[in-house]
């Protein structure tokens, strides 16, 4: 089953428990055909490596909004504006709050932000 073949998927991981069942998640995907980049919070890379993320994704993993890797050092904008989804999964309460009133504080954040959407 190809349904997600040409898609793009910016995967954003928070701290939990729940990002083990995220690898999985992954491997999906692209079973499905999608394109996965993964972002993760530092809370979350105590759940479940960059590694292994990367190891499932193929592509490299985003654990800072600035990343030298992207030419301009903005992964934030460069990835999120190329998204056809942005998922955050799992996330947690604190996030959800956060992002609910525009104080992005971690790495997926600014991925997320609707603010982001319009740059």
């Amino acid at each position: 089953m190809q349904d997600l073949q040409n898609k793009r998927i910016v995967l954003g991981l928070t701290g939990g428990i729940a990002c083990y069942k995220s690898a999985d998640f992954v491997r999906r995907l692209i079973e499905r055909g999608a394109t996965v980049d993964v972002v993760m919070t530092e809370a979350a890379t105590q759940f479940i490596t960059p590694v292994t993320m990367q190891a499932l994704s193929g592509r490299p993993v985003f654990t800072s909004a600035w990343d030298a890797r992207i030419p301009n050092n903005m992964a934030h904008i460069d990835l999120s504006r190329g998204a056809d989804a942005i998922i955050i999964a799992p996330t947690s309460t604190d996030f959800i709050a956060k992002l609910a009133h525009g104080m992005p504080t971690t790495c997926s954040q600014p991925f997320a932000s609707p603010a982001n959407a319009l740059c």
